[in-house]
């Protein structure tokens, strides 16, 4: 193999690495924020309102495609492909979106005064199409902005769409209690926000074109993204139906909890989504590559084995996640998570294969594919969720996506002969399938056989699918904390991740003071081998357990009593500071606010005057970055060196010791000369 071929395998690698690293920060840390949201809905939403919004959000989902055509995906298609001109496929983009526009303006009055839709749309039409536009120009704008190979750009505007999210959702929802209307006014405003960002940030105008455009450019882009509008509507509908139906045969409520029920299979999803944005640039740019079915070997290899260890956790730790995470209306959700977690790994799988019929512009077998999906999916529902209520969209979910997984992983080595791991996926399914089964069903294995059980086949489900992810990560991480990895080996990690389980579940088993005697040990071992992250972390476990008791007072004084044990051992100017900061939250719970107001200030004072030469230090060096002069200090007195004492010369001028020593020595080597 040659130089030339090894160095572009490297490259292929590294730029899907470097583009999934810079996509995660701009998705998937929106994504977190996002999920932090969840709890602000379910707290101020009721179910009736989480259900009407998600029936909303899912109505603009279903028209975006057909609004826009799907344009977005020949964007980043051809946007890519050197062959074609960037400013006339990001016109045609523009001028595909426009028309779908106006022809959304004129039908969706009539169907609003028609009052067809007013079990669905709920009085929303006018933001129904806002939504739909802004949502719209967003997508395909940082679609292009990707197709321009500027990948940070789109992270950062990610998170800025996400942080404007978040302000409006706290300004609408929870200062103005404007409930659904607060919920899309703050995407709505966010997304156009993001538009006018781009625009600027990109100069976009740049790319527009007011002539007529390229017929033959418009041609081949249509040919590519109609058969994408029943496709991506299929997958919509497996997707959205459960909605859909579910509010026609149980009501608003039940949709609801069915809604917060994806929040945590959202998160496998979500890990997909961040590395899918970086895989459908690779699979484009290697498209004609020589080691095309190698590259997507090792890259599925990657993917699926990052999915089972991603799942496997969201199944083990599904029912207090939902405890802490959800509102206390929405408990009955982890009734129906772990199948829908189970669902959304085939879901991965389905949208990694699809994206060879998109590189390979093969979209026709995207359609009939997505066809057989939404078939599955609605048929089930319409036997099931009659029969047994919620369990039937889940159970419909997996069978859709399960069905479609087989018939693409058999129809897509036709096109890229590339290794499945069908050995690899059989072992880890029906892991996870034993899992889910361990999660729902409490009357053959009980509660306390599941604690264990879920750790035990997670263990598993990690050594069987570690040494990908390892290899990637090793090449991430700094050299220090992989050789330390080697040197701990997966076994220790794994013997002691088993070890911080079973004290929790000890704790939580005490009712909370199992965790006094864990976070005393702890301390403990810190101060006894002198280790201050570790006595800091049993303080950090006794002072939360005494907080979670309801007990602030508690919590401040254990704080304070193991900072000074600490501070007695360890020596160090932190534990003090500490020490005397809980001191003084002590006295603020027991003695009042105005005793540890007066406290606190009387050792601000002392602070200061300890410490008033170096604020003297630092105001100077604040006036100095700022431009000012800072005051005249008092010169040090300067110890006047002594005199040198003189010698004098033939001509009477007087000559320092040390300047006549050199002239002294040349008139003897003189002399010594004659």
């Amino acid at each position: 193999m040659s130089q030339a071929v090894v160095n572009g395998k490297k490259s292929s690698y590294k730029r899907l690495f470097s583009n999934t690293v810079i996509f995660a920060v701009g998705s998937f840390s929106s994504k977190i924020l996002i999920l932090l949201l969840v709890k602000v809905y379910t707290t101020y939403l009721s179910r009736e309102e989480m259900g009407i919004n998600d029936v909303i959000t899912q109505i603009a989902n279903w028209l975006q495609p057909v609004v826009t055509m799907t344009i977005s995906e020949a964007v980043i298609r051809f946007g890519l492909d050197k062959a074609f001109d960037k400013r006339k496929v990001f016109t045609i983009g523009n001028m595909i979106c426009l028309a779908g526009f106006a022809v959304l303006g004129l039908i969706l009055p009539i169907v609003t005064v028609s009052g067809i839709a007013d079990k669905y749309l709920s009085g929303y039409s006018l933001l129904l199409y806002v939504y739909v536009v802004t949502s719209s120009l967003k997508l395909v704008y940082s679609t292009f902005v990707r197709a321009l190979d500027k990948v940070k750009l789109f992270a950062v505007n990610g998170i800025l769409t996400t942080l404007l999210t978040l302000i409006g959702t706290v300004l609408f929802i929870i200062v103005f209690k404007m409930g659904n209307t607060g919920y899309l006014l703050s995407i709505i405003i966010s997304d156009g926000l993001s538009v006018v960002f781009l625009t600027f940030a990109a100069k976009l105008w740049r790319y527009i074109r007011f002539s007529p455009p390229d017929r033959d450019l418009l041609r081949t882009m249509m040919y590519y993204s109609i058969p994408l509008i029943p496709a991506q509507l299929l997958w919509l509908i497996t997707n959205s139906s459960d909605s859909f139906m579910t509010t026609h045969y149980m009501g608003s409520a039940s949709t609801g909890v069915l809604s917060a029920s994806y929040k945590i299979p959202n998160l496998v999803a979500t890990v997909y989504f961040t590395f899918g944005q970086a895989w459908n640039m690779s699979a484009i740019i290697e498209d004609d590559s020589d080691d095309r079915s190698e590259f997507y070997t090792n890259v599925f290899e990657f993917n699926q084995c990052l999915l089972y260890i991603i799942a496997a956790g969201c199944l083990m730790i599904v029912r207090p996640l939902t405890s802490i995470w959800l509102g206390a209306e929405f408990q009955d959700s982890a009734l129906y998570s772990p199948l829908l977690i189970f669902s959304s790994v085939f879901s991965c799988f389905v949208t990694f294969l699809g994206s060879i019929y998109l590189t390979s512009k093969r979209t026709m077998r995207s359609l009939a594919t997505s066809l057989v999906s939404g078939i599955i999916n609605i048929g089930l529902n319409i036997i099931l969720i009659p029969r047994i209520g919620l369990y039937g969209p889940a159970i419909s979910t997996v069978m859709a996506y399960l069905v479609v997984f087989i018939i693409r992983a058999y129809d897509s080595k036709k096109i890229v002969p590339f290794d499945l791991k069908v050995g690899k996926i059989a072992a880890n399914v029906g892991i996870l399938f034993a899992m889910v089964i361990i999660n729902m069903d409490s009357v053959i294995v009980s509660h306390e056989k599941a604690l264990w059980l879920l750790p035990a086949l997670f263990a598993v489900v990690l050594l069987m699918n570690y040494k990908p992810i390892w290899a990637a990560a090793s090449r991430i991480l700094p050299q220090r904390y992989v050789s330390i990895i080697k040197r701990l080996g997966i076994y220790r990690i794994l013997l002691l991740s088993a070890l911080v389980i079973g004290l929790c579940i000890i704790g939580l088993k005490t009712n909370g003071w199992g965790f006094y005697f864990i976070g005393g040990v702890i301390l403990s071992q810190g101060m006894l081998l002198k280790k201050p992250l570790l006595g800091y972390f049993g303080w950090a476990v006794t002072v939360i357990t005494a907080w979670q008791a309801k007990n602030a007072g508690a919590a401040f004084f254990i704080g304070f009593v193991c900072a000074l044990l600490l501070t007695c051992v360890l020596r160090r100017k932190l534990d003090l500071a500490v020490t005397v900061i809980f001191a003084d939250l002590c006295i603020y719970a027991y003695f009042g606010r105005e005793l540890g107001t007066l406290l606190v200030c009387a050792e601000l004072v002392l602070l200061m005057v300890l410490m008033r030469k170096r604020i003297a230090r630092l105001s100077d060096r604040l006036l100095r970055a700022l431009g000012a002069q800072p005051g005249r200090r008092r010169k040090r007195r300067r110890r006047r060196r002594p005199a040198a004492k003189t010698a004098k010369t033939a001509g009477g001028r007087s000559r320092s010791r040390t300047a006549a020593k050199p002239q002294q020595k040349h008139t003897r080597q003189g002399r010594k000369t004659h």
